[in-house]
């Protein structure tokens, strides 16, 4: 079957979303002894990959949500003493969003943990296949 690039496109789409839904088709994740949504997971991977640290405008952009679903989303996660909230040195109207330690200590065993319920996912592709796969993706034009 020829098919034209926006039908490609659209396929492809289509097949990752749905991967996407199946590796995150639990709501609720554990966390150290709390228990998150997946907006929280995701707002937690983002700093931590950020260095533990990031600007809830930041935040806002990679989620494509508003600084207002931000502050909502980690108002959880600052009762739950995962991040804390500090005023920016550059920007005093600028908040920042930075890990807890005991968040930071908690990470790594939640990652391990993410990572062995995503194997599941990909266990139909070889290391090889992985290994094109992850070219292919670091080839997709992002826009920020």
């Amino acid at each position: 079957m020829i098919r034209n690039r926006q039908e490609l496109l659209q396929h492809l789409i289509e097949k990752l979303t749905k991967a996407m839904h199946s590796m995150h088709k639990d709501q609720c994740y554990s966390f150290g002894g709390s228990v998150l949504g997946k907006q929280q997971i995701m707002i937690l991977l983002f700093i931590y990959e950020n260095k533990g640290v990031s600007s809830v405008k930041e935040i806002a952009k990679f989620l494509n949500v508003t600084s207002g679903a931000i502050t909502q989303f980690t108002d959880g996660l600052v009762e739950k003493k995962l991040v804390k909230r500090e005023e920016s040195s550059l920007d005093r109207r600028s908040v920042n969003i930075k890990l807890t330690t005991s968040a930071e200590k908690d990470f790594n065993n939640f990652k391990k943990k993410y990572i062995e319920s995503a194997t599941k996912s990909f266990s139909g592709l070889s290391d090889k296949e992985l290994e094109l796969f992850i070219s292919l993706v670091e080839k997709i034009k992002t826009f920020s």
